[in-house]
Order: C-alpha cells, then structure tokens, then sequence
C-alpha cells in the first residue's frame, strides 16, 4: 500500500511540475511601458506566438478576435517567419510623443539571420501607437488607427528621419542591402511562398 501511495505521488508531483515547466513557455509580454509593449509585440511575431500578440493588443488570448485584427497578426506572423531568423535583438525603442491619448513608439531592431557559416543582421524598424489602460499599455491594433492618427505619424515620421538614431538605423540598413542585394527579392519570394 504505501508503494502505492508513493507512486502516485511521484505521479502527481511530476504533473505539477510539468505545469509550472509548460506554464513559463511562451512570449513574456510586458505592459509597463509604451516602448515595453511594443518590444514585446515584435517578440511574439518573432515567436510565432498568436496569443502573446493579441495580449499586447489587450484582447483575451482564448478568444477569436475582428476579422481586420486576425489578418494583421497574420500578416505579421508571416512576415517574421519569411525572414527565418533565430532571433531579433532590439537595439533602441522610444516613444516620438503623445498624440490625443495615445503615444507613437517607434522600435529598431535586428533580425539575426543565419545563412551557412554566418548571422546576418538585418535591420527592421517599425512605428506603432499605443494606449495606456489601467496603468498597462497595450499596442493599438491597425484597424483602430484613424485619419488624424495616421496624418500624426506621417508628421512625426518625417521629423524623426532628421534624428540621428533613424540616420545610424538607415545607415546599417543600406549596408546590408548593399552586402545581401538579393536578399529583398529572397524574403519577398519566401513571404509569398508562406501566404499561398
């Protein structure tokens, strides 16, 4: 009897150690900051990870979400998955100021790409809105962004290209496209490959 007693609890201790293992899996979204949220995003494009995506868009992660917001995780997901990188490694991400009640969060990073014996670093930059929601921000999904707030980001956008960060970021994106000429027409080819 007590052998019994010990397998099953073995049996039930290794379970719950299973669940706390399995539990951690998955992108950690953080809602902290505008720019936190917005790594985060890219981290679950990067993952593949369609629940931590609709976290940082502040929809419940269980359920189906509008039609527009689906096909732009889709989108997305895609896009990450064409570049087959290990990894992306976030170089800078700052908020470009606050417009209504939101703020536009631009973030650079790098897509590390492995090809044969080296990692390519293939320079990304992308622009989002986000919301602040009791206390914790949250990723504005496309659909939600209106007139107004795409004539912001059109402005801001263009006074971000004086800055010095976006200067350095199209610096290294035209020396790797300059290195990997074919590398656009590759990824674009591997993209439509994906979406068929």
């Amino acid at each position: 009897m007590g052998s019994m007693k010990n397998k099953k609890g073995i049996i039930i201790c290794m379970i719950m150690i299973s669940i706390l293992l399995l539990g951690g899996c998955g992108t950690k979204v953080s809602h902290k900051s505008p720019e936190s949220a917005v790594k985060s995003l890219i981290s679950a494009y990067q993952n593949q990870d369609e629940k931590a995506v609709k976290k940082c868009f502040g929809i419940n992660p269980d359920k189906k979400c509008a039609k527009e917001i689906k096909k732009e995780i889709d989108y997305n997901m895609n896009y990450f998955k064409a570049h087959e990188a290990k990894k992306v490694e976030f170089k800078k991400a700052k908020s470009l100021g606050k417009f209504d009640k939101y703020e536009l969060v631009y973030v650079w990073y790098d897509y590390k790409v492995k090809k044969q014996k080296e990692t390519l670093e293939v320079p990304a930059m992308s622009f989002y809105y986000v919301k602040q929601k009791d206390k914790k921000y949250y990723v504005v999904p496309a659909k939600d962004v209106n007139e107004e707030m795409s004539e912001n980001s059109r402005k801001q956008y263009s006074e971000f290209m004086k800055d010095d960060v976006y200067k350095d970021y199209d610096k290294a994106y035209q020396t790797f496209i300059r290195k990997n000429p074919k590398y656009e027409n590759s990824l674009q080819n591997k993209f439509q490959e994906i979406i068929k």
